[in-house]
């Protein structure tokens, strides 16, 4: 090799190195034209055609080289680069070990050969190529970053945290590291760890979106909801594209009834993937919400025909098929979805009500399902459609009947308040007990209630030992079949002298019966009787317009009892 080539390779390196990959190229190939038996010029043309993208210029380049300098285990690796990139595994593998039969301390070669058994899921082969990386380069910074990152994938959360100190003790401005190690404390619920690591690399543009993303996930995890909804936003502001960003933001919309606000944002995630299942799902629930019916029934009925076995959305399509009064469609879209889980009680309840099996019993999950999903829109919808009357009534029997002011009352099956408005006057302590979380963090924004209970009505008195003066159950009772247990819990909960309150919707024949609404009507006889068993005193017994059903007014009954003056 000339003086004059040297000169030439030299100055050809200079401008690879500054990216003046066309001049560079122009050089090394004036090169192998002048010496075609010169490797290096051969390798670096290779790698200059890699550079600008020509991978098949590049790898017939470093094969030639390759043959001109059989034992340098570089090319071998730098070929098993190209093989990569051209999707050629096989090939990569092979050219990797090549590389390392001629230098088994090749680091590069190990930690290539690494990356590719990791991506095919060999992970005992990859962490042995890792390690010997390391071995062989205990300051290579990629290594102990791959292997990080490896680790992490399977779960071993302890060395992947390891490695990824490893890289930022070598390199502290590595911010990738400092990224993961936020996902890896993300992972393992060290929530503040992970906060300080993400927002240690919001300054790096590559990576600030994920940063916020995943600092918005935090924020979810410790209940922060709108400080979840700024870290989306901001993530979204940087990248109006990220999906991950968008799908958070939407459903922490949807959890916080904020239904308008997540149909924004799942209408933009729809139009880029038309048939995702969620995308529709959450949709359809939003719209049906919010009271939009058709929209509803169109996303289920999207989501259906990409999958066809999906029961929320045969559930959510019967629910909106009674409210439009089509009970023969309700009632396929039931037997469908049952059909799929055989164990959901709610469904299995609300088929038994359309199919007019009239002894079926009492299912509390159906209940709670409904108060939750009435809970945003149930009072306005109660007071202003329905023309709710219950709690005046409730008010003027008690005031009737001189009932005094007590220390403890009970209010059963609570929902937002509504009943307690009226039974506030009548005790220093109102405890209000529900099914439907929602609905209590309605009644809880009334400042009513000493205290508010998350729980089944029947279930909590049979897991406390507590005396009430007043028990009230308003529009609670047609949520049971047979009362016998609820009359007797009752009774052991009542002071002596104690008052129990409550309305039945009626039957005309059977003790109690479960009506097309999914709702139980009782027999007035049935009440009395009940009541004499439990040796309760029946003060009061009247018929009264409890709301509009149908557009009919529905009759209930409204009772008052009360516990003899001394325990029987």
């Amino acid at each position: 090799m000339t003086k004059s080539l040297d000169t030439l390779f030299t100055t050809a390196r200079k401008l690879q190195e500054q990216n003046k990959l066309a001049e560079a190229i122009s050089l090394y190939s004036d090169l192998v034209k002048k010496d075609d038996n010169y490797p290096e010029a051969l390798h670096f043309l290779g790698l200059a055609y890699a550079q600008h993208g020509e991978l098949e210029k590049a790898l017939d380049y470093c094969k030639r080289a390759k043959d001109k300098a059989p034992d340098n285990p570089a090319l071998y690796n730098n070929i098993g680069n190209l093989y990569k990139k051209l999707g050629q595994n096989k090939e990569a593998i092979a050219s990797y070990q090549q590389a390392l039969k001629i230098n088994p301390l090749h680091a590069q070669a190990h930690n290539n050969l690494a990356i590719l058994h990791a991506a095919q899921g060999e992970y005992q082969t990859a962490l042995e190529h890792y390690r010997d990386a390391l071995h062989a380069a205990p300051d290579f910074t990629a290594a102990h970053f791959n292997l990080g990152l490896l680790l992490l994938e399977h779960q071993s959360f302890d060395a992947a945290e390891r490695q990824f100190q490893n890289v930022l003790a070598l390199n502290p401005d590595y911010l990738e590291a400092q990224f993961y190690l936020g996902l890896l404390y993300l992972k393992k619920d060290d929530f503040s760890s992970a906060e300080q690591a993400f927002t240690a690399v919001l300054d790096d543009l590559a990576l600030q979106t994920e940063a916020l993303t995943n600092l918005g996930v935090i924020a979810l995890k410790r209940n922060e909801g709108q400080k979840a909804i700024d870290f989306f936003a901001k993530a979204l502001a940087q990248n109006n594209n990220h999906t991950e960003a968008r799908n958070n933001l939407a459903a922490t919309f949807m959890h916080h009834d904020r239904f308008e606000n997540a149909l924004m944002h799942y209408d933009v995630l729809l139009q880029q993937e038309p048939h995702n299942t969620e995308y529709l799902y959450n949709s359809g629930v939003a719209e049906m919400t919010l009271g939009h019916l058709d929209k509803a029934k169109a996303h289920f009925e999207s989501l259906l025909a990409c999958e066809s076995q999906h029961a929320p959305a045969l559930n959510n399509l019967a629910a909106i098929a009674l409210k439009q009064q089509e009970r023969k469609k309700a009632q396929t879209y039931l037997e469908a979805a049952t059909a799929i889980n055989p164990l959901d009680t709610v469904s299995l309840h609300m088929l038994h009500a359309l199919k007019g099996e009239e002894d079926s019993a009492t299912t509390p999950e159906y209940a709670k399902n409904l108060f939750d999903n009435y809970a945003l829109y149930y009072e306005n919808h109660m007071q202003q459609i329905l023309g709710y009357s219950l709690p005046q009534a409730i008010a003027k029997v008690l005031s009737h009947f001189g009932v005094p002011k007590v220390d403890y009352a009970l209010d059963l099956g609570c929902g937002t308040g509504l009943s307690g408005e009226a039974l506030q006057p009548f005790c220093h302590h109102l405890i209000g007990v529900d099914i439907a979380p929602k609905m209590l963090k309605q009644a809880r924004e009334k400042g009513i209630y000493a205290e508010l209970i998350d729980s089944e009505a029947l279930a909590f008195l049979q897991q406390q030992e507590d005396f009430y003066a007043l028990i009230a159950a308003v529009d609670v009772l047609p949520y049971f079949g047979d009362l016998s247990i609820v009359f007797k819990e009752v009774k052991a909960h009542l002071s002596p002298g104690g008052y129990f309150i409550f309305t039945t919707e009626i039957s005309k024949s059977k003790d109690w019966m479960l009506q097309t609404t999914a709702r139980f009507s009782h027999h007035p006889d049935y009440i009395q009787r009940l009541g004499k068993e439990n040796h309760f005193n029946l003060l009061h017994q009247e018929r009264v317009a409890g709301r509009i059903q149908n557009e009919a007014t529905l009759d209930l009954n409204l009772y008052l009892l009360q516990s003899p003056e001394e325990n029987i």
